[in-house]
């Protein structure tokens, strides 16, 4: 029996065309609710990015910065800040602005410098620009995620430079750089643990390669139709897309609705 079920945001509960949660999705997750089962959110963004999936819908916990940054209410379950070298290396690499990164620290969000790719990534998610700042700011504090715009073709400008970064993709314009060993299915294990839930009675929605070791973790994986090939075939099933209601369908499937 399904007991939680972890969502990823963006190209899975919210959609890129409409930047909005579906009404039949919304329905739902409160007739999932009034089955006992607990929902959280599992996501790359910032914790300061949920504004507008908290007022659609109270989940039980919150998984973001793709696993680093964990909690429930005010009490965080699970943090996991990237090492002091791993920091140096990406600073580095991005210190002369050839290319856009935004850094994600536990409060605070800023980039090193505004590009086209930036902002239509941050139209895509219809969030506000971070500020610019310099990014030898995060030799101080603590980084969990960077967002480094770059295609795959274009990987070599910063791997090159840092080459033990350890990085996830979920758009073809740039990829994520998450601690060595993090991942969505570290945060999943704490939320589980905090809500004594056997790992076999989760399930897990995501579309991107960042959802990777969460849909390979949960006891049902569920892709969405617009995921990578490599994505899908990591899924023990795959929906439609976040327009289709893929996961209305999916809960459907598996007859928890």
């Amino acid at each position: 029996m399904i007991k939680a079920i972890f969502f990823d945001i963006d190209g899975t509960l919210v959609s890129f065309r409409t930047h909005r949660v579906s009404p039949a999705v919304i329905a739902a997750l409160g007739r999932l609710r009034e089955k006992g089962i607990k929902l959280f959110i599992s996501t790359g963004r910032h914790p300061h990015m949920l504004s507008y999936i908290r007022s659609v819908f109270p989940f039980d916990g919150w998984i973001t910065l793709s696993g680093q940054y964990c909690f429930c209410g005010d009490r965080v379950l699970h943090r996991n800040p990237m090492d002091r070298q791993t920091v140096s290396g990406l600073v580095e690499a991005t210190r002369n602005n050839d290319f856009s990164c935004i850094y994600l620290e536990g409060e605070d969000i800023y980039i090193n410098c505004v590009d086209d790719r930036t902002r239509e990534f941050m139209c895509d998610l219809d969030l506000p620009l971070p500020p610019v700042q310099d990014p030898r700011r995060a030799l101080e504090g603590e980084l969990y995620q960077a967002i480094v715009f770059l295609t795959r073709e274009e990987e070599a400008l910063l791997l090159n430079k840092a080459p033990n970064l350890n990085t996830t993709r979920w758009h073809p314009y740039f990829l994520d750089v998450i601690p060595s060993g993090g991942g969505k299915d570290k945060g999943m294990d704490a939320m589980l643990d905090a809500f004594h839930i056997p790992l076999a009675e989760s399930m897990a929605f995501g579309d991107g390669e960042n959802d990777l070791s969460m849909l390979r973790h949960a006891g049902i994986g569920v892709a969405m139709g617009t995921a990578s090939d490599q994505v899908k075939a990591g899924a023990d099933y795959v929906t439609g897309t976040v327009d289709e209601d893929g996961v209305l369908s999916a809960l459907i499937h598996f007859g928890l609705l």
